[in-house]
């Protein structure tokens, strides 16, 4: 190093060593005021007011009821009394006589419908290609019972 360099490293040194402890009282000063002031502001005098919400007001009230009628879809009561005798069939013989299915659910091979009576369902499985009814099952859901023929008492 040269010997500039030294000499001015030192007097700044020396200079800001000698004002240290002046610049040290000026920051803890300058700290202690900031907590003091922060601490004042972030003190609460008064309680806060708790302002209630405003009242609903009703704009229209209609003065006569409004009756709601509901029209309840008369179903009609399919019989199936003789729907064994299908078996060996077309299904569409079967969709002639009882209308369209409840549920249907079409594989590759077979298909899988569904009709539901009361407490009874009747499934029809059939081959897809020819459309020809393979098996006719009735199934109490309530007896968790199966029928060789569709019985209406047992089945209401």
């Amino acid at each position: 190093m040269s010997n500039n360099v030294c000499n001015c490293l030192g007097y700044f040194l020396a200079y800001y060593l000698n004002n240290f402890s002046k610049n040290m009282k000026f920051i803890s000063l300058f700290i202690l005021g900031m907590f003091v002031f922060s601490c004042e502001t972030t003190s609460p005098i008064t309680k806060p007011e708790i302002i209630p919400e405003t009242d609903q007001k009703i704009i229209y009230e209609p003065e006569e009821e409004v009756k709601v009628i509901e029209k309840k879809e008369v179903r009609k009561k399919k019989i199936f009394t003789n729907i064994k005798s299908f078996e060996g069939k077309k299904i569409t013989t079967v969709q002639e006589k009882y209308g369209n299915f409840n549920f249907s659910k079409i594989e590759k091979t077979f298909e899988f419908h569904r009709y539901n009576a009361e407490s009874c369902r009747i499934f029809i499985q059939n081959y897809t290609s020819n459309k020809i009814i393979i098996h006719i099952t009735i199934y109490n859901l309530e007896t968790k019972k199966t029928y060789n023929q569709y019985q209406e008492e047992s089945c209401t």
